[in-house]
């Protein structure tokens, strides 16, 4: 892969290139997803069924000032030059789930609340999308608790999800 690949899916394909597929022990069963994007890079943590879906994942955006900067964070994240990237865009590649762990998804939201998520460095702003995600971040909702009050709820919409720091 290379940079003039990545930038011709992004401006004229589908807007983003999926660049690594990583399964991690300590999540047994979600798959890291890693993609690059015009100005950010966005990390998605899925399973076999986010997949069969085609929705569920727990999704976070990395903005960066510039697209170097995006090559450069995601080369320092991924441990691996960009000519060693795969293009799943463009690649048919088989899901291999390792049979999943019923509490690596509590594991990654307590990874998560604490900061001890491994994530893209030197980046402007972190983005979750995800209201519970959010709520776990800002350690309003306890990782394993999934009924959450209204009034959390509505005070975490109301909240801008572009966080400075990690």
């Amino acid at each position: 892969m290379d940079i003039d690949e990545i930038v011709r899916y992004i401006r004229v394909g589908s807007g983003y290139v999926e660049v690594s597929r990583d399964y991690l022990p300590e999540y047994k069963g979600l798959c890291r997803r890693t993609f690059i994007r015009e100005n950010e890079i966005q990390i998605d943590f899925c399973t076999a069924y986010d997949i069969e879906l085609n929705e569920g994942e727990s999704t976070f955006y990395f903005g960066y000032d510039t697209f170097e900067d995006v090559i450069k964070a995601a080369e320092s994240f991924l441990k691996s030059p960009v000519s060693e990237w795969t293009n799943y865009n463009r690649t048919w590649n088989e899901w291999y789930f390792p049979e999943p762990d019923k509490n690596a998804y509590i594991k990654l939201m307590k990874d998560l609340q604490e900061r001890r998520l491994i994530f893209p460095e030197n980046f402007n702003y972190i983005r979750i999308c995800d209201i519970y995600e959010t709520g776990v971040f800002i350690g309003k909702i306890s990782p394993d608790n999934f009924d959450v009050d209204r009034d959390i709820i509505e005070y975490i919409c109301s909240l801008d999800r572009d966080f400075k720091k990690y």
